[in-house]
């Protein structure tokens, strides 16, 4: 089912897939900040910041188990340690793909 969520790896570290919602849920209540803040960032070109966010996203796509994302966005902190330019079409197509992963996740939970 999934291509940007591993669920096995997520089981793994979590012990258990019954926790995936509730930290899916976390995870797409930060999302719409993380986009505006990001394309803050970058329309004012403010490297430190970006830097900060790439981290914490990516921080954040270990909980999800988003590992296709982590990918990216390390190739993207690399860009950005050698002072290149980011681009974030291909990292917000990846965000994109975990947010409609997850929110099927949330989706078809059981209710409490």
């Amino acid at each position: 089912m999934s291509a940007e969520i591993d669920l096995r790896k997520f089981e793994q570290t979590s012990g258990n897939l019954k926790w995936l919602p509730m930290v899916a849920a976390a995870f797409l209540r930060q999302l719409p900040q993380w986009r505006v803040d990001f394309a803050a960032a970058l329309a004012t070109r403010n490297l430190t910041y970006q830097g900060d966010l790439l981290h914490k996203i990516k921080g954040s796509c270990y909980a999800v188990a988003a590992y296709p994302t982590i990918e990216v966005i390390r190739q993207a902190e690399a860009a950005h340690a050698l002072g290149k330019p980011l681009r974030p079409s291909r990292l917000l197509r990846h965000l994109e793909s975990v947010e409609a992963e997850l929110h099927a996740i949330v989706a078809s939970a059981p209710a409490k």
